[in-house]
């Protein structure tokens, strides 16, 4: 049985209590900031872990509603700053919003007319409902916005989700970047850098903290990267005040 904490139940209660932060997305040469990736953070509520809320949202059955009502806030957020201006904004979207295409359209709707919008697929789900996650993407892009797959490589299910997602921007697990030389790490690597040849894609590392991580970054073929390294998440306003 699950064991869920007092804090992942209380923030998953107090959703609008949620205060995204942000953590830039940069150019791997320059350093230089292109873009923030929002991040579901519970401020008033202590030591929740945001991955456990998304879980218990998963098994009750509302991860959707908590997913949507995630990705409005870090919109208004980043409409209330000027910090944005010109910088990509990174939203995450979990698979499963695909099941519901009129609420999904409808919130695509409110994402993308004044600002430059990434929609990062999540790892979560991805071979439940493939054409319903393809319609999802085709709505998306209609509306001019990018498309991602996170965290490939995090799953086998990622690779897959290659051919169905055929992301335009695809973020490597961190783990990949640990472990460039595993016998996993070498075939996802081979899997990811004909998707990025094939469709002139970018790749994205994840979890880069030190100079060592960026430069093997690079080795592997990323242009953009985000991690401890260059930041932590933040405030828009704190990453408006640093790197704008």
């Amino acid at each position: 049985m699950t064991v869920t904490s007092m804090s992942a139940r209380a923030a998953l209660v107090a959703i609008d209590a949620m205060i995204p932060s942000f953590q830039p997305v940069v150019t791997l040469d320059t350093g230089g900031v292109v873009g923030v990736e929002a991040l579901a953070r519970w401020p008033t509520v202590e030591g929740v872990d945001p991955a456990e809320v998304f879980a218990l949202a998963r098994r009750r059955g509302v991860v959707a509603d908590v997913d949507i009502a995630c990705r409005t806030a870090a919109v208004r957020e980043a409409r209330s700053s000027l910090s944005v201006r010109g910088l990509t904004l990174f939203l995450n979207v979990e698979p499963c919003g695909a099941a519901d295409p009129v609420r999904m359209e409808a919130h695509l709707d409110t994402l993308a007319d004044d600002l430059d919008v990434v929609l990062e697929i999540t790892e979560r789900g991805l071979d439940v409902d493939p054409d319903g996650l393809r319609a999802m993407i085709r709505a998306a892009r209609r509306r001019g916005i990018t498309i991602a797959l996170d965290d490939v490589g995090s799953n086998w299910s990622t690779l897959d989700a290659l051919r169905i997602v055929e992301p335009d921007i695809v973020k490597l697990d961190a783990r990949i970047l640990r472990h460039p030389g595993t016998i996993r790490s070498r075939r996802v690597l081979r899997a990811v850098r004909k998707h990025v040849d094939d469709a002139s894609a970018v790749m994205v590392a994840e979890g880069i903290e030190t100079e060592r991580d960026r430069a093997r970054a690079v080795d592997l073929g990323a242009t953009l990267g985000q991690g401890w390294f260059y930041g932590r998440p933040v405030s828009i306003s704190s990453i408006g005040a640093t790197d704008c």
